[in-house]
């Protein structure tokens, strides 16, 4: 989620202006379209967004940028642990009003997080990317803050179900914060009885369908833990009239 006032004053001047340690992000989009060919990202667009609002930057976009200061940290802090250069990135990306959620270990917990993106929008379609006038993007999806929150409840609701069916065969233990926030989102969507219901099937399906240990449903088994967890603090976190867009950057 973003910061726009903090991009507009410092990822907006820096992008535009600043010689970074591997060179201008001018240069970097340029090089981009060689390598690509098609390729439509243009640094004009990109600044005016920052400038204006970076609530309204497609995911490709916002993954060009997080390219550019990705190369640009790891090679001027070549030979630096990983603590060191992870400090400095969250302080970058602090510094221009980027503020990293949640990101995911590996390209089949990457696949079983959208699998189930996927599954609540089938039957709870989202329709505010055409609203806002914004791109659908291969690389992601720039959505609404409040939906991001139903389907983040969703995710929280099934990941306690598979908990509390010990699917990964592990019993565990849930603080009293955790239990209210369950019992809120259970209480906020008590009328919403399609929403409980697939969470049931959906529950059922993933086990049914995990008997490839490597798999994205085994992993969903496997990761339930990691994403309840963090779908708890997204909650805790997300202020949706503060920040009024998420972005999933799908970069796998």
């Amino acid at each position: 989620m973003f910061d726009k006032e903090k991009a507009s004053a410092r990822l907006y001047e820096d992008l535009q202006h600043r010689t970074f340690h591997t060179g201008t992000f001018k240069a970097f989009l340029e090089d981009r379209k060689k390598e690509i060919g098609t390729y439509d990202i243009t640094l004009e667009k990109v600044l005016e967004k920052i400038r204006n609002d970076i609530n309204t930057i497609t995911p490709d976009e916002l993954f060009e940028i997080n390219i550019f200061l990705s190369e640009d940290m790891y090679s001027e802090y070549t030979g630096s642990d990983y603590a060191t250069r992870e400090k400095y990135f969250e302080e970058l990306y602090d510094r221009y009003g980027l503020i990293r959620l949640y990101e995911l270990p590996t390209s089949t917990i990457c696949t079983s997080y959208m699998f189930q993106y996927a599954n609540y929008t089938h039957y709870f379609p989202i329709y505010e990317l055409e609203n806002y006038g914004l791109k659908k993007c291969d690389g992601g999806i720039n959505i609404d803050s409040t939906d991001f929150l139903k389907f983040n409840d969703y995710m929280i609701l099934l990941m306690k179900m598979i908990l509390d069916r010990k699917m990964d065969g592990y019993e565990y233990d849930f603080t009293k914060n955790e239990e209210d926030i369950i019992q809120r989102i259970t209480a906020h969507h008590q009328n919403n009885l399609i929403l409980f219901k697939e969470i049931e099937s959906e529950c059922d399906f993933i086990k049914d369908c995990s008997s490839d240990e490597k798999g994205p449903y085994a992993q969903t088994i496997y990761y339930a833990y990691a994403f309840f967890k963090q779908s708890i603090e997204m909650k805790l976190r997300i202020n949706a009239e503060k920040n009024p867009r998420i972005v999933i950057l799908d970069s796998y």
